[in-house]
């Protein structure tokens, strides 16, 4: 990726004012796709190659986030496109615990347009 290129973000969230919230808070800075859930967020990775994942992790009742980001890293070319989790829980330990699940980057609610890029640009540019 050249640096004259917008970074593609997939966003994934049931949650339709923080999908709002999300839209507002990147756009401008990343090609942002906002999806709402499992199925949606798998068709548009078949459909479009992006460099990070937000993916909120309450869902559904039947799949989290964390299910998600194991089924679109089986896909071929996806198994190391960074991946940020979206949560309300901000235990201690937490952030820890998602990074053990796979995730790159921890983000917790109610977060702040900083706290998105923050994540965003630490994924996109490991040290």
């Amino acid at each position: 990726m050249t640096s004259s290129e917008t970074p593609r973000i997939l966003a994934v969230e049931d949650n339709s004012e923080t999908q709002l919230l999300l839209e507002h808070l990147l756009k401008g800075s990343y090609e942002t796709e906002v999806v709402a859930g499992v199925e949606a967020a798998l068709a548009a990775v078949e459909e479009t190659p992006f460099e990070v994942l937000l993916l909120d992790i309450n869902l559904s009742e039947d799949q989290t986030g964390t299910d998600l980001l194991h089924l679109i890293r089986e896909r071929d070319g996806m198994g190391q496109v960074p991946a940020i989790a979206l949560t309300a829980y901000a235990m201690p330990g937490d952030r820890e615990d998602f990074l053990e699940k796979g995730f790159d980057e921890y983000v917790s609610k109610p977060f702040t347009r900083d706290d998105l890029t923050e994540a965003i640009e630490s994924t996109l540019n490991p040290a």
